[in-house]
């Protein structure tokens, strides 16, 4: 504008320039002002995403920890009937095997009674025969 006026141009046309420099100026000011809004918009933006992800992230971890300490919990519970239906076989066996060596002691004592008896009744049989035997008379002593 100066260089127009300089140069001897009609006043209206340097107030017109100068007027059309000052618009252009606005809209360049307009232009940096939404640019400068925009990249603290994606700023925002940006930031509120990392937040979120961090968030998911989080959830996720908790959700993976969760799962873990459940399954482990699975786990132990498995491995505690596991271990009560080993000690329940192992008592049942226990009881079992005391309930045949009890049947067998018994058995061994009726077969040694049943034989003792056999021995006794063999034994009076024998002293009965023997008796008998001493009250016959001799076969020799015949009368003719």
């Amino acid at each position: 504008a100066s260089l127009l006026l300089a140069t001897g141009a009609p006043l209206s046309m340097v107030v017109e320039q100068a007027h059309a420099a000052v618009q252009a100026a606005d809209k360049g000011g307009d232009a940096a002002k939404k640019a400068a809004d925009d990249k603290a918009n994606a700023v925002k933006a940006t930031a509120q995403a990392k937040v979120k992800a961090d968030k998911a992230a989080a959830a996720a971890g908790k959700k993976a920890a969760a799962d873990k300490a459940k399954a482990e919990k699975a786990a132990e519970k498995a491995k505690a009937k596991a271990d009560k239906a080993t000690a329940d076989a192992a008592k049942k066996a226990a009881k079992d095997m005391a309930k045949a060596e009890k049947a067998a002691a018994q058995a061994r004592a009726k077969a040694e009674k049943v034989a003792a008896d056999a021995a006794k009744k063999a034994a009076q049989d024998k002293a009965r025969a023997d008796k008998a035997q001493q009250r016959k008379p001799p076969a020799n002593n015949k009368k003719p």
